[in-house]
């Protein structure tokens, strides 16, 4: 097949950027529309696949399909270079991108995913159209994004509308892993067939794995030992390990008929989560984070831990110096750090109400002016609730130890040098001062 080259303008304003994948059909590339700098994929057919006229086809459902927001928007199609090329935005990554990102999914990723498959494939069902590849590779999403995508629907076809299923036994289509016992049986495909694969999706999400994966490494009879053990196996048995939801799932969906319409909204609601259990529901590739009560809970104890650590380091501070030099007390601030200036040596020194008493603050933050203005109004323990909706929590961690080791250091520094040595102690000079 004749590849497209890097910088290569189609249709006088998408330019080839980079391959991006490539499979039995042909490759897939990423482009940009040079005059809005949108992002854009530019399918190619391989010459060879011509004769199945799978862009083609890809192209009309497309049409039909437009107006739908979570499935590709046609942006441009026609021949370039003697070759088949369709244009449609750039919809994201692809769902196995994001597991192998994120190692598994949460429960709540998965139950979102389930539940805007069943809206997407209810609204390409009302428009006729069976897709018969569903995968977690046709399935797209944004980082930054809370929808899903559908895509690549090269095989795709128009539902039959005859009562009875046609008993021609016709060639497998679709990817053996999550194709329907249906497509496995040779016979014509309807909208559970699409449900079902989806279903298959859900538990790989889960387990990362199918109970007829070990026959995927079988070339010459692996479509027929997995539909065997597909048709052999009840949803007991498939969804072995799941949450109870999926299997619940598979249930309704394995008493539909041929031609039945599915309730669509009835299997939506198995994988509702209760509303007091949750704020919202997003994926785990969002940048926002899952939020219930046990979450909140979590932060709450963190935060505890976190102000009783600062709490015992100014306690232990205090108790040192008061027991080795009286007319000294240490007070170490939360946000303490290794300097201070001489401004504030004499602000210090303003501040003494008699030469017994000595405070210190380490300040070294610019929101430290801040929190002083508002310390008569917030706790320590409040502030540090208040930063969490800014610091994620482990950054906050890792900034409180960092904090507790400079404490170390500079307790050492000043006490050990100045109390026990008693030499260029630096509040000599001070104290000297106010006692004249």
């Amino acid at each position: 097949m004749q590849e497209l080259q890097q910088g290569e303008l189609i249709g006088e304003k998408y330019k080839v950027k980079k391959l991006l994948s490539q499979g039995s059909f042909g490759k897939v590339y990423l482009g940009r529309n040079i005059e809005n700098g949108m992002k854009v994929a530019i399918k190619v057919e391989k010459q060879e696949m011509s004769n199945c006229l799978s862009l083609e086809r890809e192209v009309e459902i497309l049409k039909k399909l437009r107006g739908i927001p979570q499935v590709p928007e046609l942006l441009w199609h026609g021949k370039h270079n003697e070759f088949q090329v369709m244009i449609t935005k750039m919809l994201g990554f692809d769902l196995i991108y994001f597991l192998k990102k994120n190692k598994k999914f949460s429960i709540e990723c998965i139950f979102n995913i389930a539940q805007q498959m069943i809206e997407i494939l209810e609204n390409i069902h009302k428009k006729n159209i069976i897709h018969r590849d569903l995968k977690p590779e046709n399935i797209l999403a944004k980082s930054h994004s809370d929808q899903i995508y559908l895509i690549d629907f090269g095989i795709s076809k128009s539902s039959v509308k005859s009562k009875k299923q046609n008993k021609a036994k016709i060639p497998f289509i679709g990817t053996s892993r999550y194709a329907s016992v249906t497509a496995h049986r040779g016979l014509e495909q309807a909208r559970r067939d699409d449900l079902e694969s989806l279903g298959y999706v859900l538990i790989y999400l889960f387990k990362q794995k199918l109970p007829w994966s070990n026959y995927e490494k079988f070339e010459n009879d692996r479509i027929e030992r997995i539909g065997q053990l597909k048709f052999e196996m009840k949803p007991q048995d498939i969804c072995e390990g799941c949450p109870q939801q999926i299997l619940n799932y598979m249930t309704q969906v394995a008493g539909l008929n041929h031609q039945q319409i599915p309730n669509y909204q009835k299997l939506k609601l198995i994988f509702q989560l209760k509303i007091n259990h949750k704020q919202h529901i997003i994926f785990d590739w969002s940048n926002n984070q899952f939020i219930n009560s046990k979450t909140i809970q979590d932060n709450k104890t963190n935060n505890q831990q976190k102000y009783e650590s600062v709490q015992h380091i100014k306690l232990s501070v205090e108790k040192t110096s008061s027991r080795h030099l009286h007319t000294i007390t240490f007070h170490v601030d939360s946000n303490a750090s290794s300097c201070f200036n001489s401004q504030q040596s004499c602000s210090m020194q303003n501040s003494f109400g008699s030469h017994q008493s000595v405070q210190v603050d380490f300040l070294n933050s610019e929101s430290s002016v801040q929190s002083q203005k508002k310390e008569n109004k917030l706790s320590t323990f409040d502030a540090f609730i208040l930063n969490d909706d800014i610091m994620p929590i482990k950054d906050q961690l890792q900034l409180m130890e960092l904090e507790n080791q400079d404490l170390e250091i500079k307790h050492n520094l000043l006490h050990y040098r100045s109390v026990y040595y008693n030499f260029k102690n630096p509040f000599t000079g001070i104290l000297s001062l106010k006692i004249n």
